[in-house]
């Protein structure tokens, strides 16, 4: 799992993801890769993520984990 605390007009590229999951599958051997950030993800992170197989926890679901009866967390 990584965790970005970046601001809303700072998202999360896929060059980001690309590092991530070159390490957490290759030398880590993950079974499951998550990405959480407080931001968003661009188009072509998300498009790398669905590819790969890494989660994206955006910050709209990472907010709604703390309101009870939004979303339950995945």
């Amino acid at each position: 799992m990584q965790c970005k605390h970046y601001a809303e007009d700072n998202r999360v590229g896929s060059q980001d993801l690309q590092r991530f999951g070159g390490t957490c599958f290759a030398v880590h051997d993950a079974d499951v890769a998550i990405v959480v950030t407080t931001g968003s993800f661009t188009a072509p992170a998300l498009d790398y993520a669905a590819t790969c197989g890494i989660v994206c926890v955006d910050g709209e679901a990472l907010a709604a984990w703390t309101d009870p009866g939004v979303r339950p967390p995945p």
